[in-house]
């Protein structure tokens, strides 16, 4: 599954093909920065991981970092960088994978760079073009012969800098069957910890946007040097570079899974949780339908067969214990972000020119706006612009019948096609479950967006096919639901009566 979906990436991007007017190949890479080989299992792992990904055609360019001083000369660190070096790359050829140590010619000074170094791609590129992972030191010789130990702020966006030179056919590397340039999906920091968390380490971050979340962070997180370190080399790499903070220790199959599908950790194993809490619920309501007759779904007008929930009673069945998946951070370059509470505060020719790029229909824009004004002083409208118009989120709070509560509504969700593969998507979720800590919304039945809608949803329900005779829009409804304590809810009342009003929201487009 992993190699398909490597391989539906690269035909997306158009690694490995050529153009008409473009005659350099392109090959899929991840930059790869390690801190933390400090045992022999770590680096068995890591190996393991890095061949991996080289099993499914994406090319890993390794650093392996380090917290000598600058300039140092101790040998036990030169002796120690070296013998890590070997051990990784005897750990990938143990995987099957292919490897390179590259200790030397890599670094030099370069009077005319920011941080007076350079990079020479040259062995980079030999690597990469024999099918092998190069593992590269920290290591530079300087005028003298003298061997320095770099700093890693110093060395990882120096090697950044060099391969997103070689993203352009202008600084193609050369390789045995002819140049080619690089396509850079990833960047990876395999560090001593479970991605970035706050000072306590009471808080992870799953996904961070560094343009808008960048200052907020730098103040409270615990990984200040790792932080600072991918917002650098991120803002180096192309904007459709997204970054990993993982542990050396990380299971392989879910970094992959990150490295494969852009999504945050808590996406990654909610399928497979999902499929174990279902198995759970059916044998749970299998005892009880034998040993209380108890139906499982409740009747409603219009739905029926809707899920209300409740307590199973004393029936129980053994649950296994299930295992704490292994945590990271998802990290993207980003957007600026920009907040509305009235329509016309927006721009509104662009909001429009977005909206109708997005779902590829003609929005009614007179009768559309004209309902958002009306809810302004009703229940309240929230628009989340991010970018210039490249993304945007419309959430509205529509009143409930016979109620004095709100249902928070998610009426727009729209992405320019342009932007597709920076990120935007979970840039924009991310801001929307800080703006509704719970949220509605709807998809029509065969909308290809769905199985998006149901990794980041806790519920759904679809509603009955009109019959041949009846008109009519089959849609399948969404909720998802606040784990902050103390934070509001949905209960299952206002999700009732939110599958009603939102089923009766008129189209907004013609």
């Amino acid at each position: 599954i992993l190699r398909n979906s490597a391989q539906e990436q690269l035909d997306t991007h158009g690694a490995e093909t050529q153009s008409a007017t473009d005659a350099v190949p392109r090959r899929l890479t991840a930059t790869v920065f390690i801190d933390g080989l400090d045992s022999d299992r770590a680096c068995e792992r890591t190996g393991k991981l890095l061949a991996h990904i080289q099993r499914i055609g994406v090319t890993p360019v390794v650093l392996l970092t380090s917290n000598t001083s600058d300039g140092s000369h101790a040998q036990a660190g030169y002796r120690g960088i070296i013998k890590r070096v070997h051990q990784l790359a005897d750990a990938i050829e143990r995987e099957g994978g292919k490897a390179r140590p590259i200790n030397e010619g890599i670094f030099f000074n370069n009077p005319y760079t920011p941080s007076d170094l350079s990079v020479d791609p040259e062995l980079i590129g030999a690597a990469i073009a024999q099918g092998q992972t190069p593992i590269i030191s920290p290591l530079m010789a300087d005028s003298a012969l003298q061997v320095k130990v770099l700093k890693t702020p110093l060395a990882a966006p120096a090697l950044a800098r060099a391969l997103a030179l070689s993203t352009s056919t202008q600084h193609a590397m050369a390789g045995s069957r002819g140049e080619f340039s690089l396509l850079l999906a990833r960047l990876i920091l395999l560090g001593r910890h479970d991605g970035l968390t706050n000072g306590d380490e009471s808080v992870f971050h799953r996904f961070i946007n560094l343009e808008e979340d960048y200052r907020e962070m730098a103040a409270g997180c615990k990984q200040t040097g790792q932080l600072d370190l991918m917002r650098t080399c991120l803002g180096i790499l192309p904007p459709t570079a997204a970054g990993i903070v993982a542990s050396v220790d990380s299971d392989p199959s879910l970094v992959l899974k990150g490295l494969i599908s852009e999504r945050p950790v808590s996406t990654q194993h909610k399928s497979a949780a999902q499929r174990v809490q279902r198995d759970r619920d059916a044998a749970q309501r299998k005892l009880q339908r034998s040993r209380l007759a108890v139906p499982d779904y409740k009747p409603l007008p219009n739905y029926p067969f809707v899920r209300v929930g409740g307590s199973l009673g004393a029936a129980t069945v053994p649950q296994e214990p299930v295992a704490t998946p292994t945590q990271f951070t998802l990290l993207r370059h980003g957007f600026q972000i920009q907040r509305h509470n009235k329509v016309d505060s927006c721009n509104l020719p662009r909001l429009r020119g977005l909206l109708e790029s997005s779902f590829k229909r003609t929005l009614d824009g007179g009768r559309y706006f004209d309902r958002l004004r009306a809810l302004e002083s009703a229940g309240g409208i929230e628009i989340i612009i991010a970018g210039d118009y490249q993304g945007a989120v419309i959430v509205t709070h529509e009143p409930l019948p016979s109620s004095d509560t709100h249902l928070p509504y998610l009426d727009k969700f729209a992405v320019l096609p342009s932007a597709q593969g920076t990120g935007m998507a979970d840039i924009l979720w991310a801001q929307l479950r800080r703006a509704c800590p719970s949220c509605m919304w709807r998809s029509r039945n065969d909308n290809g967006v769905n199985r998006w809608y149901f990794d980041r949803s806790n519920g759904h329900f679809r509603s009955p096919a009109p019959k041949p005779n009846e008109t009519g829009t089959r849609w399948v409804f969404f909720w998802y639901q606040s784990q902050t304590p103390g934070q509001r809810t949905l209960t299952a009342d206002e999700i009732h009566a939110g599958i009603g009003v939102s089923q009766s929201i008129a189209p907004s487009f013609v």
